[in-house]
């Protein structure tokens, strides 16, 4: 199973979430282990201690019987006692930074510089003291069974002692709610940002995939500028700028190849008149029977072209009707056709209806040469296409002439023959129409004989 999202919207806000996961992790590593390697206290840890300590001491200054109070107020970070006397002693280990914390509970509560105040800093394990292991993930990977202790005394103003120790975490026990409430918060917003994405660039860019899809099945389509960022509407107005090149190109050029056609009626005419003139009758034939291939080359390009110029609209229609009728029209040719396929009837198809009817009208005069023609239609669901199949049993074509035979003019002897009519055209004609419609037409040689003719179209 992919666990990557196929839409783009749905990549970027996957994208999003990981970035503000990657984000986080990052502002929770700086944060928490910001001068790990030394015995510093990190700041949000010193700023919760001295909170605590303000708040224990405010108490124990007012109240003689604090005992349960202070007992009530311990944290797992932190643990109150009320003493008669001091205990801790100096180890000188870390005097420099103990005189900072020391100075900076002497402010914090307010009491003069020569306030007594003592604070240890030492380094202990939970089995020594036989205590439940406070430490949090990241101590545990970074500095193996040790935790940093805390132990502060501060003098009261009765003369007792109110003693502490505290377990400075790299994480403050409140870290694990923000990060909850701050990724949640996050991710709304990132989800709302691919909303917004999804309306301002993937919904044009969805309507431009549907207008290729469109063109390429002969359609013209103008998409409207959309509003939103610049760059969707420059790619809308490119399609549209490419879409009218093209037809102005493919337009010029069935145009000269329609008045080319045409032109050549006259010299034909004129040379078909003067051959009948000629006294040897075997050159006479010859001339006429030459010229009159010529003139079924140019009706054919001619009326190719024509269909081509009026640019048939493109429109839904029952598809399996439509292959019908071209079967029960080439039966009523004299053709034998028949049907060993067939589709649903109320199956639609966007597609220019005369153009694909001329398709497979050259295919099956094609395949009808050699006996009776089978056509087979199916819907590829898995490909996303519109398959129909024409068999006949000829002698097939070698395998090197399958695509040749697509050529214009192009006749094989084992597939054609001049005395049929035909000029080579047909085959040219139907793959030009049906790759009009985005599609294709390949021949394949049957295993038991004869050739398939497949055209397959996108749906």
């Amino acid at each position: 199973m992919k666990w990557r999202p196929s839409s783009l919207s749905g990549q970027l806000l996957a994208l999003w979430v990981m970035a503000l996961l990657l984000g986080h992790l990052i502002a929770v590593l700086a944060l928490s282990w910001w001068r790990a390697d030394n015995i510093s206290i990190h700041p949000l840890s010193a700023q919760a201690m001295e909170s605590r300590i303000l708040s224990a001491y405010k108490s124990a200054s007012r109240a003689p019987d604090i005992g349960n109070l202070l007992e009530n107020m311990s944290l797992p970070e932190s643990e109150f006692y009320l003493r008669s006397a001091p205990q801790l002693t100096d180890d000188g280990h870390w005097a420099a930074q103990e005189q900072m914390l020391a100075q900076a509970i002497q402010s914090r509560l307010g009491l003069a510089s020569n306030a007594p105040v003592h604070v240890r800093l030492s380094r202990v394990t939970s089995l020594e003291q036989g205590r439940q292991d406070r430490r949090n993930w990241l101590e545990k990977v970074f500095r193996s069974t040790e935790a940093l202790a805390v132990d502060v005394e501060v003098m009261l103003p009765d003369g007792r002692w109110l003693y502490s120790r505290h377990w400075p975490t790299l994480v403050p026990a409140h870290w694990s709610r923000v990060l909850s409430f701050s990724l949640l918060v996050g991710a709304v917003p990132a989800a709302l940002v691919a909303l917004l994405f999804e309306r301002l660039v993937m919904r044009p860019l969805a309507a431009l995939t549907d207008a290729s899809r469109r063109v390429s099945r002969g359609e013209r389509v103008m998409l409207p500028p959309p509003g939103g960022p610049g760059g969707v509407h420059e790619i809308t107005q490119a399609f549209n700028d490419m879409q009218e090149s093209l037809i102005r190109f493919v337009h010029g050029r069935t145009q000269m190849l329609a008045a080319m056609s045409h032109d050549l009626r006259t010299p034909l005419t004129s040379l078909r008149i003067r051959a009948e003139l000629i006294d040897d009758d075997a050159l006479r034939h010859a001339m006429i029977n030459t010229l009159d291939e010529m003139s079924s080359m140019v009706e054919e390009t001619l009326s190719f072209a024509r269909d081509e110029a009026r640019q048939e609209p493109t429109q839904d229609v029952l598809i399996d009707g439509l292959i019908q009728a071209v079967v029960d029209a080439q039966c009523a040719s004299g053709h034998e056709v028949r049907r060993t396929a067939t589709l649903d009837s109320r199956q639609s198809y966007r597609c220019r209806p005369v153009h694909l009817k001329r398709a497979l009208h050259n295919l099956i005069d094609n395949a009808a040469r050699h006996g009776e023609v089978r056509v087979a239609s199916l819907i590829d669901s898995a490909a996303r296409s519109l398959r129909i199949e024409i068999d006949d049993d000829g002698p097939g074509i070698p395998a090197d002439q399958l695509e040749r035979v697509f050529e214009p003019f192009t006749r094989l002897d084992a597939a054609r023959s001049t005395h049929t009519g035909g000029v080579g055209l047909g085959l040219a004609i139907a793959r030009s129409c049906v790759r009009a419609h985005g599609g294709d037409i390949t021949l394949h040689n049957r295993v038991e004989g004869g050739l398939r003719a497949v055209v397959e179209m996108p749906l």
